[in-house]
């Protein structure tokens, strides 16, 4: 049965690892592999993620070996590269995200446009658009006129209430949600109508 290296091995391992020695590296990772695994599945659940940032860590420190302190605390310098990847990791899905987001809401966006702007709308449909839009608060009102009717940039609709463009498109995105739940209502009563 293989056993952990202790403190004294772990220390002559990276001064051999900062030698060059791949094989002592291997050691210093069997040594603080489970443990930095532990740590990161601290702060993401899934497994594949802990994997690659393990390795990541593994690796960027063997690359960095040589600033390495010989005789300071390996793991904890270790989990700060691990962390510092974690973090990176996080703020490139949080980007991701933010822009799948605003992808979305652009989509949405142009189909809606497109809906109001088609040249042969079905009447009830325009009808039914106009009667939703008409019972919107007024703020949300103003929006939809501002962006849509006199097509004003979002930034300068949302310079106009103070506030971001990022929130102001968040609203938009429910304003539309509201409009197109509205419209669907509609059609449903005015098809239930026709039926009776």
């Amino acid at each position: 049965m293989e056993t952990m290296p202790g403190p004294v091995d772990l220390d002559q391992a990276l001064r051999r690892a900062r030698d060059g020695d791949a094989d002592a590296y291997g050691t210093v990772v069997a040594a603080t592999q489970a443990r930095l695994r532990a740590f990161l599945a601290g702060y993401v659940p899934q497994a594949q993620w802990v994997d690659d940032l393990a390795q990541q860590a593994f690796v960027s420190a063997y690359q960095s070996l040589r600033r390495f302190q010989p005789g300071t605390d390996f793991y904890a310098w270790l989990r700060q590269i691990a962390y510092n990847h974690l973090r990176a990791e996080l703020e490139r899905a949080g980007r991701r995200r933010r822009l799948e987001k605003d992808y979305l809401a652009g989509l949405a966006a142009e189909e809606f446009s497109r809906r109001l702007d088609r040249s042969d709308p079905r009447e009830d449909d325009l009808d039914a658009l106009r009667d939703c839009v008409a019972r919107l608060p007024d703020a949300s009102r103003r929006i939809v006129r501002d962006h849509y009717a006199e097509g004003q940039p979002l930034a300068r609709v949302a310079a106009r209430l103070g506030r971001s463009a990022d929130s102001l498109k968040v609203t938009l995105f429910r304003i539309r949600a509201s409009l197109r739940e509205c419209v669907e209502q509609k059609r449903a009563s005015l098809g239930t109508g026709n039926a009776g």
